[in-house]
């Protein structure tokens, strides 16, 4: 092209035409991606979000007023499921279920031990998809999540091996039983290697108490007097009481430090967070029988040490029930509870008080380091507890298991984005429905055949829960022996419904049946299975209860 060309009135046109052409272009042009960026947000996903499982081992729900921690989180944005049952009532199995989201008839953890078919050890050597390996930390881990447990894992969990960590946890600090039960002396498996707290002479003790009944099954319970005996010399020593050394303070900063530092990550977290309060001190109590056990059992730490001191024990009407001739045999003739043993009952019900308010600190410092890193809004909290507990129902000094309203009948709450605040659902819920619903809260999937539902529509006021049946189940009497105060806890099965309660009981005598009227008789006092009026009512329940006791999936929900 010529320098005149160049220059000329005609090409100074047309490269202003060219301009203007190449401005309206890149004006299209970056609208049309400032348009695509406007869009983006609320068509992108958001955050997966963390989850933060909290349970508590033999909570009741009458406890949860006196939890400061856990009702700010109602108050903020918070269901509770007044209606959620644990369909076996006792550690073990209702923790594996809670790990698999399927009961125990199909998950086949039957008891707390080895001996007689539960247990970390049973839960272990399950092959196929009964395997630990198939379960919630496993399931979150492959989805994304960053997965930790702190606390309590199933009993008798470190006896034969103190430094195992199950699959599927980046995040392990669990306590080794039997120093499980003891709050100021005991031992945790903190990602392989063993800590030791309080004495630490007395919590080898406690688990060479453990190794040695798990690896020679005692048969009678003058075996393991003998067993704890030859374990705890002497044998009125009950280690030494550090208040910087308490359990639930101890296991409660692991788990706050595990959100601290899990929250600037990219990807989401879940925390089990699961401390052994308010379960009672068993290992220095075996019983009652040790001489000097501490006092009260559980002991509260030193700072609630005397909070609850004037705080009355709950005595509903099936507290020291007058008239349990109508129970089945293996309650009918138990004596009424002496003023010594009430007196005791109460002193143990403020100690509890005392360990759970321990537990509820924890709630806050979970809380403290979301709300500092920024992740408290993107944050599900569920609490919960493996089973509830009796404390003078029914003449029962201290026991669960039983299928009575204050150990089935569990505590159970969540809040979190979405979760409606301070609401109520009334409708039947079960602990499988939490796998569900931690599952559902994740996006991630089950391996495993669900028994469950997912809470989470009905937290959020979507949904209504759906009417049906809650089974309930014990395949295993909590000993193979004799004991003092646990011969009462014999299988049974039965099914809770929206009106009643049936119980079948399976003694090696023949079997045995109780009917409750829930509406009419919410304290289970009259026992309606021996009224003619009732024969039909009994008949259609026990075809339920025998249809729930081997139930699957969708026929369980």
């Amino acid at each position: 092209m010529s320098r005149l060309l160049r220059h000329s009135p005609t090409w100074a046109w047309i490269r202003c035409a060219v301009a203007e052409l190449v401005a309206v272009t890149c004006f299209v042009l970056f609208a049309s991606v400032g348009l695509a960026q406007a869009k983006s947000p609320s068509s992108k996903k958001p955050a997966r979000p963390n989850i933060v499982l909290i349970q508590a081992d033999d909570a009741i729900r009458s406890d949860m007023p006196l939890m400061p921690n856990i009702s700010r989180l109602m108050d903020t944005g918070g269901t509770q499921f007044s209606n959620y049952v644990a369909p076996y009532p006792l550690c073990g199995p209702a923790r594996a279920s809670l790990l698999t989201g399927q009961l125990s008839h199909n998950n086949q953890v039957f008891s707390n031990f080895r001996s007689n078919d539960g247990g970390h050890y049973r839960f272990k050597a399950l092959s196929g998809k009964l395997n630990q390996a198939n379960s919630l930390g496993p399931w979150l881990h492959r989805s994304g999540y960053q997965t930790a447990l702190v606390g309590k894992y199933l009993n008798e969990y470190g006896a034969l091996d103190r430094t195992e960590i199950p699959p599927g946890w980046d995040r392990w600090a669990a306590l080794l039983d039997n120093s499980t039960y003891d709050y100021f002396n005991y031992a945790v498996n903190v990602d392989g290697k063993v800590q030791f707290h309080g004495d630490r002479t007395y919590a080898e003790a406690q688990l060479n108490f453990a190794t040695n009944a798990a690896n020679n099954t005692p048969k009678s319970f003058g075996e393991v007097i003998a067993q704890a005996q030859a374990a705890f010399v002497p044998y009125d020593y009950f280690g030494t009481q550090d208040e910087s050394e308490y359990s639930m303070d101890v296991t409660g900063k692991m788990a706050a430090n595990f959100v601290k530092n899990a929250a600037p990550r990219k990807k989401p977290f879940f925390l089990y967070y699961s401390p052994p309060g308010p379960h009672a001190e068993d290992t220095n109590h075996l019983q009652g029988l040790r001489p000097g056990a501490p006092d009260p059992d559980p002991r509260p730490p030193i700072r609630y040490a005397d909070t609850y001191d004037n705080t009355p024990l709950p005595r509903p009407a099936s507290f020291n029930e007058a008239d349990v001739s109508d129970k089945a045999s293996n309650l009918k003739n138990l004596p009424l509870l002496t003023d010594t043993q009430i007196e005791g009952i109460t002193n143990n019900y403020r100690g509890r008080l005392g360990a759970l308010r321990s537990v509820d600190d924890q709630v806050g410092k979970i809380v403290k380091k979301l709300k500092k890193s920024g992740e408290f809004g993107n944050t599900y909290f569920i609490f919960t507890s493996d089973n509830g507990y009796m404390q003078g129902d029914h003449r029962l000094r201290s026991s669960k298991f039983l299928p009575y309203e204050n150990s089935v009948r569990v505590p159970a709450m969540m809040s979190g984005p979405g979760i409606k605040k301070n609401k109520v659902k009334t409708g039947a819920a079960m602990d499988v429905d939490l796998t569900a619903t931690v599952l559902d809260m994740a996006d991630a999937k089950s391996g495993r055949t669900p028994d469950g539902i997912s809470l989470l529509p009905a937290a959020k006021g979507r949904k209504q829960l759906p009417k049906r049946d809650q089974p309930i189940e014990a395949m295993r009497p909590l000993f193979l022996f004799y004991t003092p105060i646990t011969a009462f806890d014999l299988p049974y099965y039965g099914v809770r419904t929206s009106q009643y309660k049936y119980i079948h009981w399976s003694f090696e005598t023949g079997p045995e049946y109780e009917l409750y009227d829930l509406n009419k008789d919410p304290d289970e006092l009259n026992n309606l299975a021996a009224d003619p009026n009732y024969a039909d009512v009994v008949a259609q329940l026990e075809t339920k209860a025998a249809q729930l006791r081997t139930c699957r999936g969708k026929t369980c929900r």
